[in-house]
């Protein structure tokens, strides 16, 4: 039997990782690799395959085996690179797939026998014939969109899902919006796919039995299509009176989903207490120049109020370097940001991704630096219009120290509590019972622990903020407490990653 290992390769520290999180819960990493997990599902049974995420197994790179398939986005390139180059240095062939092999298929093949471009579903074990009968082509390229609906389950049985913060699903692929920034169009497509809600079910209930007690639904918009969207929320406040502890679950929307109350309900109902929402910038003309429309139906801060009433916290994608963004754009961001109460912004740079109607119209305009991060925080590969490239960094740099101070942390999160509707939390179900002890799961309890230890055994700024914070939330309801230390252990990961990162105090 031939043994295949498929690697996930280690993140470099950022943002997304939430590396700070991870060691608070005493987690090695935040998600498992899905996209590995469904290759491997792919994979005929006459193989023998073993996952390994480098987050949390260093890689053997002297295990026997015939073929390592590497995946990654283009913050892996360094690392996907030397990876493959280990193994080929010592005879074994290598196959490398996902976003980044997608998005640059020319570089990618220099680094490894066989490249897959696009999704790998049924391209996969085409490769694998052609392989076995040792002829493969240097190039697999899927031109299509495929039906998602024929995947088989992810298989889970070589990856250690207790060293993770949370379990991850993914139910639809493609975003009906088309963000000159974004890659996802470029990827997947404009056109929703979804798997069948039952198998969405079938995936919640193998991670719950492998003892996962909170979901990532790793969907670029989770509500592309609202009657879906309701359907499977639905199946989720059904799911979760099954399960002897309630499923918490996050995922990424767009802010339009305050528009429905009935879809905000039932995320409500289901148990969500986070979303990512790319948000972008208060600022109108840089919205429209975006072509991100759908932000400007209606007035953000009160969409946002309207969700963060249900004691869901909005985790807000912000952008600076626009091309109508000036100097002002900076405070106009942190006041921004500290009204209407959004405690945990994901700050970054104009970045342009290879692929994106960002990236075609920069280099037309000879505004397009030569070289891609794959990751906006600190550094952009676009020349600004209104300020230096230098100055875009340095000021953003800036406005990211002030939003992740104690200080405007504690001014956000007043206005965060102001939103909240107790009426609203009250009568969640789900978050009644995950405060009440019997009813919660021990590792709920040991993450709070480790968590109040973390800001009580620190130094005094920590635990004014911790006291800071506490009071607020008692005063408003104890029934805000798991909010609070939503927040507060999001925050520690996030300052933590900054000091880390930047000179002088946070």
């Amino acid at each position: 039997m031939k043994k295949i290992v498929l690697i996930n390769p280690q993140s470099p520290d950022n943002f997304w990782t939430l590396n700070g999180l991870c060691r608070l819960i005493h987690k090695s990493a935040l998600m498992p690799p899905l996209a590995l997990a469904t290759v491997s599902a792919l994979t005929p049974p006459d193989y023998e395959v073993t996952i390994v995420d480098e987050a949390v197994t260093p890689i053997d790179y002297d295990v026997p085996c015939d073929l390592v398939g590497i995946t990654g986005y283009t913050i892996h390139q360094e690392r996907m690179a030397t990876i493959a180059a280990e193994f080929r240095k010592r005879g074994v062939f290598t196959v490398g797939g996902g976003p980044y092999c997608s998005s640059h298929p020319e570089d990618s093949q220099r680094m490894f026998d066989v490249v897959i471009v696009g999704e790998a579903d049924r391209v996969w074990p085409e490769f694998l014939r052609d392989w076995a009968q040792g002829a493969p082509r240097a190039l697999y390229e899927e031109p299509e969109k495929l039906d998602i609906q024929t995947l088989p389950l992810p298989r889970w049985d070589s990856v250690r899902l207790d060293r993770y913060g949370v379990g991850i699903v993914q139910t639809s692929r493609g975003c009906p919006y088309d963000c000159e920034f974004c890659d996802v169009v470029a990827l997947l497509g404009r056109k929703m796919r979804y798997k069948t809600v039952e198998q969405v079910a079938a995936e919640i209930t193998q991670l719950v039995q492998r003892g996962t007690l909170e979901i990532f639904f790793a969907d670029d918009n989770f509500i592309g299509n609202s009657a879906y969207a309701k359907q499977l929320l639905r199946r989720l406040i059904e799911l979760n009176q099954t399960f002897r502890y309630p499923l918490r679950y996050t995922t990424q929307v767009t802010i339009n989903l305050a528009q429905d109350d009935e879809l905000l309900d039932l995320f409500k109902r289901a148990n969500f207490h986070g979303l990512f929402v790319g948000i972008e910038t208060p600022r109108k003309a840089s919205l429209e120049a975006a072509n991100k429309r759908h932000n400007l139906k209606d007035d953000v801060k009160e969409a946002v109020r309207k969700v963060q009433s249900r004691g869901i916290i909005i985790i807000p994608g912000m952008i600076v370097g626009f091309d109508t963004d000036d100097l002002a754009i900076f405070e106009e961001q942190r006041v921004f940001l500290q009204e209407a109460g959004l405690l945990l912004p994901m700050m970054g740079i104009l970045m342009a991704p290879k692929g994106t109607k960002l990236w075609h119209r920069l280099e037309q305009e000879g505004r397009l630096l030569p070289f891609e991060y794959g990751n906006n925080f600190f550094l952009t590969n676009i020349i600004p219009k209104q300020m230096s490239k230098p100055e875009l960094e340095a000021r953003y740099l800036s406005l990211l120290q002030t939003v992740y101070t104690p200080e405007h942390f504690i001014n956000a999160y007043r206005a965060f509590l102001a939103q909240v509707d107790l009426n609203e939390i009250r009568h969640n179900s789900a978050v009644s019972r995950m405060i009440g002890i019997r009813t919660s799961h021990i590792s709920y309890l040991f993450s709070g622990v480790y968590v109040i230890k973390h800001y009580l055994w620190g130094d005094a700024q920590r635990r004014r903020l911790f006291w800071t914070i506490l009071k607020m939330t008692v005063k408003k309801s104890a029934q805000c407490i798991p909010l609070a230390l939503y927040s507060l252990v999001h925050f520690a990961s996030h300052h933590e990653f900054i000091t880390k990162r930047l000179p002088g105090p946070v």
